[in-house]
């Protein structure tokens, strides 16, 4: 995967949950409780997107590594 899908896999749950609380926020004419919720909401979920593809790209190295190891040792 490309290093600018990671930064959309960032970018997009942080803009999404700002986009929809200041939704929410006109509907429910409130002031910005529900931007800040999904703006940390975003953040959480967007580090956590970040944190699942590194650790696929872990395992994929890691899996790689091993067929490597195992083809090297057949004649």
């Amino acid at each position: 995967m490309p290093l600018i899908s990671i930064g959309w896999e960032l970018a997009l749950p942080i803009f999404g949950g700002v986009i929809l609380g200041y939704y929410l926020d006109r509907v429910i004419s409130t002031k910005y409780i529900f931007t800040i919720t999904f703006l940390l909401i975003g953040i959480g979920t967007g580090y956590y997107n970040l944190y699942k593809y590194i650790d696929l790209e872990m395992l994929r190295t890691r899996v790689a590594e091993k067929q490597d190891q195992e083809t090297g040792r057949r004649p």
